[in-house]
This record gives C-alpha cells, structure tokens and sequence, in this order.
C-alpha cells in the first residue's frame, strides 16, 4: 500500500524556507546595525576632526613671571616624568632677570584629535581617568606661551594629513582665543616606517591596507607640515618659521 502523500507538504516547505531566509535578514541586520555604529565611531574619532565648543579661562596674572605651558604626545609625557619643568625653571633663573614657570603634560602614542581633546578634560572631572594627560588646567592657567608637540603619531600611523592640519588649527584656535601664543613644533624628520616593522605580520597588511584607501602610504612628515601650513594661510594667521640651530627641526610660531 503506498504512503499517502499530503497535498500541502510543498508548501509548507517553501513557507519554513522563506521564514528561515526572514530570521537570517533579521539576524544579520540587528547584528549589523551596532557594527556599523560603533565602526563609524571610530572612524570618527580617529580620521574626522570634531570642533569643541571655545571656553574662556578668567586667569589674570598680575606678576611678572613668565609662564610656559608644554603639551602634547610622547615627548611632553616623558618631560613630565623626568621632572623637565624642574630643570627648565633651574636653568632660566641665571639668563632671565624675571621668573619662569613651565608646567607640562601629555600623553605617549597620543595622535592631533586626543591631544586637542585633552585641552577639553580638567582632572578634577569624574571621567579624567589619567590626570597627567588632561591639560585644561594649564590653559586656564592662561600662559602666556604655549608649546605644542604633535604630529609623529599621525604620521607614524597614517593619519590623513587634512586631519592633522585641521586638528591643529583647532588647538591653535583655543590658544588665540584665550591671549596664549602658540609655538608648534615641526614634525621631526626620521624613519617613521621603523616602528611598522616590529608589528605582527596581519596588523602590518592592515596598516598597509588602510594607508593605501586613505592615500597616506607614500606621505611623509614634510607633506603633512606644509599641509598645517596651507592651513593656516587658509585661516588668515601669520605664520613664522624658525630654524633651530643645528638641527632640520623648526618651529612654527603662530602669532596673535
């Protein structure tokens, strides 16, 4: 006796087919949607500059000490751990007849955005983790000269040279509109490919990957100076360039 064969089987087949296919569509796009989110965030924060609301510090100093302010990436985050700020007000005493107060804080591997993020923390906040890195208390401090040292993380990991420049112009910005004279320090000329070199072999393919999509693989530092230059011009601010004795670095000293 044969089986008897149930006319809606077929259908019911295609019918559970489709509902798998739907579940999966579902699955997919609920799992991709945060995906995309948190993706896009970091594409943000590290490849798009993001303006900050300008805040005015109310320090007026009414002596005549000169005051130093020093930010940036690795080289301030070392200054402050061998005490620099110590040995540079010791070696001012016997050259200036004023006193000299230099203060400085910063952070090693730190790219443009952070550092001009930083000047936006004050350690008395809740969500300042790292109080050595956050320097809003030295611009409301209101020095009178300020001291930036950026840029070798952004070439080193292939930051669009826009963003430097234009993140730059923002700490410069924040520096003008509170009466302190920016002094940016150019980016120095060395291997910027040696610290690639001692990455794993997959995170050296994703460097090289993503440098190629933004354009920056073949960028050096000098590309990404003239680039903070062009900008500048662009934002009508006179720029001076100051050739230090016996070395390629320069300064740059934006004035007000």
């Amino acid at each position: 006796m044969q089986p008897r064969i149930q006319p809606d089987a077929p259908t019911k087949s295609l019918l559970c087919r489709f509902n798998k296919k739907v579940w999966l569509a579902l699955t997919a796009l609920i799992v991709s949607i945060p995906l995309f989110y948190y993706l896009m965030t970091l594409y943000i924060f590290f490849y798009v500059p993001q303006e900050q609301p300008l805040y005015e510090t109310t320090t007026r100093h009414l002596d005549d000490t000169l005051r130093i302010a020093f930010i940036g990436d690795s080289w301030a985050d070392y200054h402050t751990s061998l005490r620099g700020d110590t040995i540079i007000d010791n070696a001012a005493k016997p050259i200036f007849s004023h006193p000299i107060k230099s203060s400085t804080r910063g952070k090693k591997g730190a790219i443009s955005k952070e550092i001009y993020y930083f000047m936006y923390s004050s350690k008395t906040e809740e969500h300042s983790y790292e109080p050595d890195r956050c320097t809003q208390p030295l611009i409301e401090d209101r020095p009178d000269y300020c001291v930036v040292f950026a840029g070798i993380n952004d070439v080193t990991f292939k930051r669009p040279t826009s963003f430097y420049a234009q993140n730059l112009r923002l700490i410069i910005r924040l520096l003008l509109h509170n009466g302190i004279r920016p002094v940016v320090m150019e980016i120095p000329l060395v291997n910027f490919t040696y610290p690639i070199q001692w990455q794993r072999y997959y995170e050296r393919w994703f460097f090289f990957i993503r440098s190629i999509v933004m354009g920056t693989y073949w960028k050096s530092g000098e590309d990404y100076q003239n680039a903070l230059r062009e900008e500048l011009t662009k934002q009508h601010l006179t720029v001076s360039i100051r050739p230090t004795t016996g070395s390629s670095t320069v300064t740059i000293c934006v004035s007000i």
